[in-house]
């Protein structure tokens, strides 16, 4: 069996259990608040990212993994193992894929031999990870590099998810809404639904009110005619526990299930951009 290393980055929210278990790298981005930058997951918690998020000025920026720290780690992997694979954030919402393939480029430059591949997964967060989680578990398995990665991309086209934002702020301060619509929707206690679409996380659905909020997500849920009723697969997202125990009670409820499949938490790259007590719910689509 060939030796296989596995990449992800901060994107994907893989938190170092996972990672550990699965034997999955990360590499990191920076997350910039003002003049100062932290290496996110690593100087950064996610804890702690969120406690200068609450009374930052400023809306943090996300800056890609420095180039020469990307190289060293895909040098050295590709030194060590038969086969590299590096899951990347959407490149349309950043430019760690085009980092990645220069990289790559410039090993193999050095080192025509060496077999590396860098995959844009077009996706965010626990997306990345259960498609990393999935490759791994294939390779173990002992099906080849090629049929594991076709294998394992098939999760990010079999789930979609709705993302509940709690608090507009942040998407108006990252330029996302109006400082209008975000008044307004603030005034009328309107929470926008987000999805990910082409790559990006755009608006799909509006709720109203913080009444019964998590029960009316699941039921968008259940509404949705692409849901897979026989499937009662969920995987959550959540950057405040407590909304995200309420929201997997309300799973419970709606669709009779014991637990949802795994939780996650939003880091420094999406939570920039969503805030304080945003979470996703992750679900099977029917199939074609």
């Amino acid at each position: 069996m060939s030796k296989v290393k596995i990449f992800v980055d901060t994107g994907a929210d893989m938190p170092m259990e996972l990672a550990k278990e699965y034997d999955i790298d990360i590499i990191n981005f920076l997350s910039v608040f003002g003049e100062t930058s932290y290496v996110a997951g690593e100087e950064l918690s996610n804890e702690k990212f969120y406690e200068m998020l609450l009374v930052a000025d400023k809306l943090p920026t996300t800056s890609q993994t420095p180039p020469a720290v990307m190289y060293e780690k895909l040098y050295n992997a590709s030194k060590e193992y038969d086969t590299v694979i590096y899951l990347t954030l959407s490149s349309k919402a950043s430019g760690q894929y085009n980092n990645a393939r220069l990289n790559c480029q410039q090993i193999l430059d050095e080192n025509p031999e060496a077999d590396i591949r860098i995959i844009d997964t077009m996706s965010f967060s626990a997306f990345i990870s259960e498609t990393a989680i999935l490759l791994r578990k294939y390779l173990n398995d002992g099906m080849d590099v090629d049929s594991a990665i076709e294998k394992s991309m098939k999760f990010l086209s079999d789930y979609d998810a709705y993302i509940l934002v709690d608090d507009l702020k942040f998407l108006e301060m990252g330029g996302r809404i109006t400082k209008t619509t975000a008044i307004v929707g603030g005034l009328l206690d309107i929470k926008p639904v987000l999805g990910i679409r082409n790559g990006l996380i755009e608006p799909l659905e509006k709720l109203r009110g913080k009444k019964k909020m998590f029960q009316k997500l699941a039921g968008l849920i259940a509404d949705n005619p692409e849901y897979d009723s026989e499937a009662k697969s969920f995987y959550m997202v959540d950057s405040n526990s407590e909304y995200g125990d309420k929201m997997e009670e309300a799973l419970k409820e709606e669709f009779d299930i014991e637990a949802v499949v795994r939780r996650y938490e939003f880091g420094p790259i999406v939570g920039t951009h969503i805030g304080n007590g945003a979470l996703g719910v992750m679900f099977k689509k029917k199939q074609a």
